[in-house]
């Protein structure tokens, strides 16, 4: 069995939108969490006239577009990156070297955007103790109404605002599925779901019902069913049951169905040249989904959005109305800038400016600032194939996410992506990947220091 270690190369997705490619984590930065020894950082040294550093990545490049058209002459140095995609420990290995030789202003990041909703926990806390409470800088008025904060509120600090809601959405082509189905409604439960694969699998093959494969398949299918395989229940105590059959009951039903899923991801090689998303009779998968892949005349070849529609995502096995969520991204401010009001100011106008967020051509996912979600939504008016359906399916969703797939110091999508993904391309199945990812996560648990029960 392959033990996943926290110095491996990881996969990455690119921006929101899905793809995949690799990168390093330098070994100082995870030499230091391995060890679970307190990196100390060294004091900033204030430097005159310094910009405002903002580290974004490529999906946020329009927010930086619409912030600097309406905030000009502002002293701000934008610094684009990988946005650590995918885990691929970017940040991790700058902030470990920051700690060693110093945050220098002007060059060390005073804003960062990460598309990783669970390393608020990870870099504001020890061994890092790198990101700024916000609390005394972002009203309870203003933060109260963000949601997915169980991300951003660790240990009674804010340590981040949610840019978007992604909760995990069931997105059906109503032109193919009435094609291949007639008359026939759209999957309520996983058993049903697997039974349609299996239709399409002996009957139309070549078709698909989601993606299997990819580094973010744990998020989809067991944060969606309750498996309780990356559940924190205590100060640094893990619940890791691969055993529990709210993770053996759905691992089983994708093993039934496996040929009806694609290993393509969104917006790589493949799935380009092989026009995949024209295939794709359904989909689990987030909301920003609708607008980022399956829009025709794009780099992700899809069939139209005016063919493709949201459902609510199926039951989980357990007759749990929950589902997972795939990305959605954190606003931080680091704990070492001298600019910690406006850095914090920067954060709120990003995270909750209805010129960001109620644009679709911005903002492709459901604000996690409640306010702004439904002039977001009325957006949808005219895309989809059933606006008022798909509204409801969004909205019934992003009140429906799991709160035990738990932030935590290590990226479950990295495990995945490294130590189950190559078995699964290899002809492996679900069932048996699900104890080598938890021998992995047990391992990198333990490598934090944290129990771990199962």
């Amino acid at each position: 069995m392959q033990l996943f270690r926290l110095n491996r190369s990881w996969r990455t997705r690119i921006g929101g939108p899905r793809g995949v490619l690799a990168a390093g984590v330098a070994a100082a930065a995870m030499g230091a969490i391995a060890a679970g020894q307190a990196t100390a950082a060294i004091p900033a040294k204030k430097s005159a006239g310094a910009p405002l550093v903002v580290w974004y990545d490529a999906a946020r490049a329009a927010y930086v577009k619409e912030y600097k058209a309406t905030h000009p002459h502002q002293n701000i140095k934008w610094v684009l990156y990988s946005g650590d995609n995918n885990g691929d420990g970017s940040l991790q290995s700058k902030f470990a070297l920051y700690n060693r030789v110093g945050w220098k202003q002007g060059v060390a990041p005073d804003v960062v955007f990460d598309e990783e909703n669970y390393e608020a926990g990870w870099l504001g806390e020890p061994p890092f103790n790198d990101l700024l409470n916000l609390k005394p800088y972002i009203s309870k008025k203003v933060w109260s109404k963000d949601e997915g904060l169980g991300d951003c509120l660790i240990n009674g600090k804010l340590l981040c605002l949610r840019n978007d809601n992604a909760a995990n959405v069931l997105w059906v082509n109503t032109k193919l599925w009435a094609q291949f189905f007639p008359g026939q409604a759209p999957p309520t439960t996983w058993a049903q779901y697997a039974a349609d694969g299996q239709f399409l699998v002996k009957h139309h093959p070549g078709y698909f019902i989601g993606e299997f494969g990819q580094p973010w398949d744990a998020e989809t299918y067991l944060w969606g069913n309750e498996c309780p395989i990356n559940e924190a229940i205590g100060n640094q105590k893990l619940m890791d049951d691969p055993n529990s059959p709210n993770c053996t009951k759905i691992a089983k039903l994708i093993d039934s169905a496996l040929p009806a899923f694609t290993h393509d991801g969104p917006f790589t090689s493949a799935w380009v040249k092989d026009q995949t998303a024209q295939n794709m009779v359904m989909d689990i998968g987030a909301i920003w989904q609708g607008t980022a892949i399956y829009p025709s005349g794009t780099s992700s070849e899809g069939p139209g959005t005016n063919v493709m529609e949201a459902y609510p995502p199926p039951v989980a096995t357990d007759g749990a109305h929950v589902t997972g969520s795939i990305g959605g991204g954190l606003w931080m401010v680091s704990a070492h800038t001298k600019q910690p009001k406006a850095a914090a100011a920067l954060v709120q106008y990003m995270d909750t400016s209805p010129k960001i967020q109620e644009n679709p051509a911005i903002t492709q996912g459901l604000p996690a600032y409640s306010p702004d979600q439904n002039g977001w939504l009325k957006s949808l008016n005219g895309v989809f194939a059933n606006p008022k359906a798909t509204e409801a399916a969004i909205k019934k969703a992003a009140a429906e996410i799991w709160t035990g797939w738990s932030p935590v110091p290590w990226s479950v999508e990295s495990i995945f992506g490294n130590s189950v993904t190559p078995g699964l391309l290899g002809g492996g199945t679900f069932s048996s990947a699900l104890q080598t990812l938890s021998a992995n996560i047990k391992a990198a648990a333990q490598s934090a220091g944290w129990q771990v029960k199962s």
